[in-house]
């Protein structure tokens, strides 16, 4: 059984939530692992205290607190070095890993000859309450190259791959906004093999005040000019810099009228998986309210675009 060291970066979540994350993890049936937690907030003392307890009862916890706020790119690059595993997984301190999430990943990646493994979700609401199931089919290989060009594939906390991989992309990179994706068409362009496991694997927390939902301008942006960089095999080549000031035309207006008609497709992205009638009397004015503003009429194009590659 080869070890996996999962890396839990830590700022300011709900303690609760915390140790639901935790246990999720001790609990798992694969037991050759590690957790590495990452506090970011040295200055929350309850919640220092509070993982500081788990460490000191759990001989697999590793608690690295940091002297400051450096920010997750930061704080997983820092897990990273830490590692002992042969595999590094990703785990969000929000998150709740089903009890079988780590064995049926490794499985997956080795039995298709992966690098890395990323898998759906069930998105849930702050209070654990069902949202939606992203249950789909499994994706690998070419098919999976092909398919991110245009859309996402599982979710980041969902990650488990090999520490060589990690290592030879030299971690993340700190672009601000969807290193993620960033971190995964570099692998790619490298030659690397990734695949989703369509079966979900954990329960996905959506949070209205998460800084992915604060700055959801900034990550489309950043997405679009991260798949024209791969599109061109430019993207592992590029300076993180250069990535960072596509963002520097945004102002806060077109910030909160994408956010906005973001909110309102979600909605009825729901409403295809419960009521289609309802979705399709909302349609129309989605369109119309998102012809409006050029970001949001660069949304309406992409999401034509996705539909039509299926």
């Amino acid at each position: 059984m080869s070890k996996i060291s999962i890396m839990m970066p830590v700022y300011n979540e709900k303690i609760s939530w915390v140790e639901q994350s935790i246990e999720s993890i001790l609990n798992q049936s694969y037991k050759d692992l590690e957790l590495i937690i990452v506090l970011d907030n040295p200055q929350n003392d309850e919640l220092r205290s509070v993982l500081e307890d788990f460490c000191s009862n759990h001989s697999k916890i590793k608690l690295l607190i940091n002297d400051e706020n450096l920010g997750i790119v930061e704080s997983l690059n820092k897990a990273i070095t830490y590692s002992d595993g042969e595999y590094i997984a990703r785990m969000d301190s929000d998150d709740i890993s089903f009890v079988d999430r780590l064995e049926k990943e490794i499985n997956f990646l080795v039995n298709n000859n992966l690098d890395m493994v990323t898998s759906t979700v069930l998105e849930v609401d702050e209070t654990g309450e069902l949202i939606i199931s992203r249950a789909e089919s499994d994706i690998v290989g070419k098919n999976f190259e092909h398919q991110i060009k245009y859309r996402t594939l599982g979710a980041h906390p969902t990650w488990l791959g090999k520490k060589d991989l990690f290592l030879k992309l030299g971690g993340y990179r700190n672009i601000s906004f969807a290193e993620d994706l960033d971190f995964i068409l570099r692998a790619i362009e490298q030659k690397f093999t990734i695949g989703l496991m369509g079966t979900p694997s954990l329960k996905y927390r959506i949070r209205s005040n998460s800084i992915t939902s604060l700055n959801q301008l900034d990550m489309f942006k950043t997405t679009i000019y991260l798949r024209r960089l791969f599109a061109r095999r430019v993207l592992s080549t590029t300076d993180s810099h250069e990535i960072i000031k596509q963002l520097e035309s945004i102002d806060d207006q077109d910030r909160e009228k994408y956010q906005q008609i973001s909110q309102f497709r979600k909605n009825i992205f729901y409403l295809v998986r419960t009521n289609k009638m309802l979705a399709l009397v909302q349609l129309p004015k989605y369109i119309i309210y998102a012809m409006n503003n050029k970001y949001t009429r660069q949304l309406l194009i992409e999401d034509a675009r996705r539909i039509l590659k299926k």
